[in-house]
């Protein structure tokens, strides 16, 4: 069993490229890694409240063909606030996360694959900054809001 670990975290440590913070516009400080190289496609999980470490495998096996890129969401993993409260955490900050990122990392264009909430957050971010997308996936995903389940709950009843 420590071999499977220690293994696990060789094979990560192997295929991490990089791994660093990247400044979101409240001074927040949102942890990253990249893995690969060539088109840059940004890989946001689910949750809310979960970090990135669940992606990684996704990231290192997509990784053959593009440059993949993870990142704590705020208030997770090695993305840790002071205070966590309905000021600290909103779409709009989250938005502004995604977009520190790209500027971080100097991508003019990327694309991104969202995973349930993730999906959330890639819709939003492509709705206030469409130019920098190149390409979405949504991987059971909402909308850009929970209306669809509204939506959902009134046609299952009709």
């Amino acid at each position: 069993m420590t071999w499977v670990i220690l293994a696990s975290f060789f094979v990560g440590s192997i295929h991490s490229q990089q791994s660093g913070t990247a400044v979101s516009i409240d001074g927040a400080q949102i942890y990253y890694k990249t893995f690969g190289k060539g088109q840059p496609l940004l890989i946001i999980n689910g949750g809310p409240g979960m970090n990135s470490d669940g992606f990684e495998g996704l990231a290192v096996s997509l990784s053959e063909h593009f440059m993949t890129i993870i990142y704590d969401q705020r208030g997770t993993g090695k993305s840790a606030l002071q205070v966590l409260d309905k000021t600290t955490i909103t779409m709009d900050l989250m938005l502004s996360d995604v977009e520190s990122i790209r500027k971080h990392l100097g991508f003019n264009t990327w694309s991104i694959l969202g995973h349930s909430f993730g999906g959330m957050v890639a819709s939003a971010y492509a709705t206030v900054y469409p130019d920098h997308i190149d390409k979405i996936v949504l991987s059971s995903s909402g909308g850009i809001n929970l209306k669809l389940l509204d939506y959902f709950r009134e046609s299952l009843h009709s």
